[in-house]
């Protein structure tokens, strides 16, 4: 066992059985410290296994579950691969797309594009291994599942010469932590993954730290050259040195409340509940202002074609809006250098960030470092791929349609959540006091809120006590809501509420 307090690598070597389990159902162990998890996969057979884990790596004090009722694979039936037969099976020239994890091989051509963070994420790991990878990417350890998805592409084992050079180039890797600096958060947030941080408030990396050599370097590019202009570029001087502007605007995660969808069919991706939003103050120049100070004349740019504005953050991260929206008067884009009067977090984006108020979370690009106006939107699965787009209920494979004729998501819809409830007793008559929230997108005020305590049979319309005087047609953040709902308690004393909310379109 070698041990460096944030990570542990742990190979196992045993000819007592003779099948594969990648964990049996629920693994919870701790090196010493009640909230230190780890979680890996456990390879039994004659074959040595490593895997990798980090301190805090879920929630403090709950377990972990990577493969639940894991089928067992007989080592004996499965066919021997060298590193060499994996590399040579990359995808290129029409070959199909190899990987090995845990001294295992799988063939993952298929699954390509339902990889739940875009194609060309996973398609970095084809032809070699996948430990790297999950290293940077450790959210493929705060669920089972990865190794459920993957434990269906089983085609054969590595050879062990050649998983033992993989375990070695592992412990080295190790010696430095892609995270060791990342910034201290609340304690009080929900976790759904440390590493990369992935949480809600209470009921994609490591986050850039840039030193003060290459702060004092920091360049905002705007690439026009799709209408002959040169690449103009700021510094954050520049950006500070331009007319500032202020706004309110609550930004939401596209999958905020996949939680409940869960409870009824599994889906990927992370099981946010209804934390995935919240609200700031904001404060930075107008995306508008930047873009014509770099020389963009928006009449010129629509007779030549050009729709999009591409943003991409220092990570690589690639997003797009449409023209339309970012030239508004009344869309209020910022390049953003503010939160909440103070200077943006790292968590936050810092050094500047896009903001567009009513979208998609994943507009909101973070650590900004480019921005262009094209003629076609941004590439990669954050903009074309499975994750922003919505598909039938009844699609399960992607395969199985053309997603380049399904558009990425821009606006968000309508939403609302209960956050607190207490029953009272008024004229031996039994209520409950409610209060939540409700967001709208596109900057469509929202209007009303009725609660149900009867499964929709009858409507209680709640007050809209904050936010509901947002101007008309940019109430870019949430409204909070309290209502008094009379009800009737089951045999077992329990009441199920719900909320609805309705914006000034009448969605």
């Amino acid at each position: 066992l070698l041990q460096n307090r944030r990570h542990v690598i742990h190979s196992i070597s045993t000819n007592q059985t003779k099948f594969i389990a990648p964990f049996s159902s629920r693994v919870h162990v701790e090196d010493g410290s009640s909230d230190n998890l780890l979680a890996g996969a456990i390879i039994a057979g004659s074959l040595a296994a490593t895997f990798v884990l980090s301190d805090k790596l879920v929630t403090r004090n709950s377990s972990v579950t990577l493969m639940e009722a894991a089928r067992p694979v007989e080592v004996e039936e499965l066919k021997e691969y060298s590193m060499v037969d994996v590399k040579s099976n990359d995808g290129k020239d029409g070959k199909p797309i190899w990987v090995t994890y845990g001294g295992m091989v799988y063939n993952i051509t298929d699954f390509i594009s339902n990889h739940p963070g875009g194609s060309e994420k996973i398609i970095q790991a084809a032809g070699g291994p996948v430990e790297p990878w999950w290293n940077l990417y450790r959210q493929h350890f705060s669920t089972d599942l990865p190794m459920v998805l993957m434990d269906k592409m089983v085609i054969g084992k590595l050879a062990e010469s050649d998983q033992a050079s993989v375990d070695e180039y592992m412990e080295r890797l190790l010696e430095e932590d892609p995270y060791a600096m990342e910034p201290d958060r609340d304690d009080g947030l929900r976790v759904h993954s440390e590493t990369p941080m992935n949480a809600e408030s209470p009921y994609e990396h490591p986050v850039p730290l840039l030193s003060e050599e290459q702060l004092r370097d920091y360049r905002l590019k705007v690439d026009l050259s799709e209408l002959g202009l040169p690449v103009k570029e700021f510094s954050l001087e520049d950006l500070k040195a331009m007319p500032k502007h202020e706004v309110v605007v609550t930004l939401q995660c596209s999958g905020n409340r996949r939680g409940g969808y869960n409870e009824i069919k599994r889906t990927s991706g992370t099981s946010w509940y209804q934390g995935a939003i919240s609200t700031a103050k904001w404060g930075g120049v107008k995306l508008r202002d930047v873009l014509e100070a770099a020389g963009l004349k928006e009449g010129v740019a629509i007779e030549k074609g050009l729709e999009h504005v591409r943003f991409q953050s220092i990570d690589g991260m690639k997003a797009s809006i449409d023209l339309a929206k970012a030239m508004s008067l009344y869309g209020d884009c910022l390049v953003a250098y503010e939160m909440n009067g103070e200077d943006l977090p790292r968590d936050h984006g810092f050094p500047v960030r896009s903001l567009i108020p009513g979208y998609v979370g994943v507009r909101n690009v973070k650590w900004l470092n480019e921005i262009q106006v094209s003629s076609s939107e941004a590439e990669g699965a954050w903009q074309r791929g499975l994750n922003y787009k919505t598909l039938p209920p009844s699609v399960t494979d992607v395969n199985s349609v053309d997603l380049t004729r399904i558009p990425a998501m821009q606006e968000a819809s309508i939403f609302s959540g209960i956050t607190n409830t207490e029953f009272v007793e008024e004229d031996e008559e039994m209520y409950i006091e409610a209060r939540g929230w409700a967001w709208a997108g596109g900057g469509r005020n929202v209007v009303r809120v009725d609660v149900s305590a009867n499964n929709g049979g009858n409507w209680i319309t709640a007050d809209i006590y904050e936010g509901g005087d947002q101007k008309f047609n940019r109430g870019w953040a949430w409204v909070f809501w309290k209502a008094k709902v009379p009800v009737n308690p089951s045999r077992d004393g329990k009441v199920e509420l719900c909320s609805k909310a309705v914006d000034i379109a009448y969605n």
